[in-house]
């Protein structure tokens, strides 16, 4: 087990979007909350998502307990410089994904980077970005 987890948006979204999800996920959300970070990107995209007062507030519920405990991860530069040299790494050898690459993936890139640099497993519903990001940089990741 690692010291520490980052949930990505897609699982924030998901507890938001599902009250299936959200309910099925409790207990794992419990265990971990003690060692889970979040982190600033994933903020940003929950904000950048919320187009109305009730969602910004739903939001703030989720983001505001870590910013109390001061549990966040920002990117620091030299993961803004990774995140550059990994973005121009997949331009090369995945072409197929240059798409991806301007429109949104550097999100993710930025969340699995941040969570490398704290030694956090990055937990995400989103398999297809997360593992086409560690083809180029290895960090730990679970998809749920």
């Amino acid at each position: 087990m690692t010291a520490c987890v980052l949930f990505d948006t897609s699982v924030y979204l998901d507890i938001l979007r599902s009250e299936d999800f959200a309910r099925e996920f409790r207990a794992r959300y419990l265990r971990d909350i003690p060692r889970t970070y979040l982190s600033s990107v994933v903020v940003q995209e929950l904000l950048a998502g919320a187009h109305g007062l009730r969602q910004q507030r739903l939001a703030a519920h989720l983001y505001g307990p870590f910013e109390r405990v001061r549990r966040l991860v920002t990117p620091t530069h030299q993961v803004w410089k990774d995140a550059g040299l990994l973005t121009a790494a997949l331009w090369r050898q995945a072409p197929r994904f240059r798409d991806k690459l301007t429109s949104g993936l550097l999100n993710d890139i930025l969340v699995a980077l941040s969570g490398r640099s704290i030694g956090a497993t990055v937990v995400s519903r989103n398999r297809g970005d997360f593992e086409l990001i560690r083809s180029v940089r290895l960090f730990r990741l679970e998809v749920i």
